[in-house]
């Protein structure tokens, strides 16, 4: 069966007085209302909050890291005139051991201190 409205839009309304109020209120700003004494309020706030001071965060791994290189190097000196390039021997493994030791303190060191100066 077909309707007689085939148009698929609703006919126009009338404007009601709720929605013209209602536009009406939607359209107009709001009034801002700062009070008088809101500066001095905000001042004897800022003024009773003493600044602040920054905490020394300890960095252990930074200080480690320094303590445990030169004692490595130590063992390794005092360790090579008992070594021998043989992979069986303990003092050659042990030598080996401390030379990556170095090395990975060195880059960590290396890496940590670059990433601080770059900030």
């Amino acid at each position: 069966m077909t309707s007689p409205n085939n148009n698929l839009t609703p006919p126009p309304r009338p404007a009601t007085d709720l929605e013209s109020r209602i536009t009406t209120a939607i359209e107009q700003k709001p009034e801002v209302q700062i009070p008088a004494d809101f500066a001095a309020r905000v001042a004897a706030l800022s003024v009773a909050q003493p600044p602040q001071r920054r905490r020394y965060k300890p960095h252990f791994g930074r200080m480690i890291a320094l303590f445990s290189a030169p004692l490595a190097a130590l063992a390794l000196f005092a360790l090579a005139p008992h070594t021998a390039p043989n992979v069986k021997s303990l003092t050659f493994d042990t030598e080996v051991v401390l030379l990556a030791e170095l090395a990975f303190i060195g880059w960590w060191i290396a890496r940590t201190f670059n990433h601080q100066m770059s900030r």
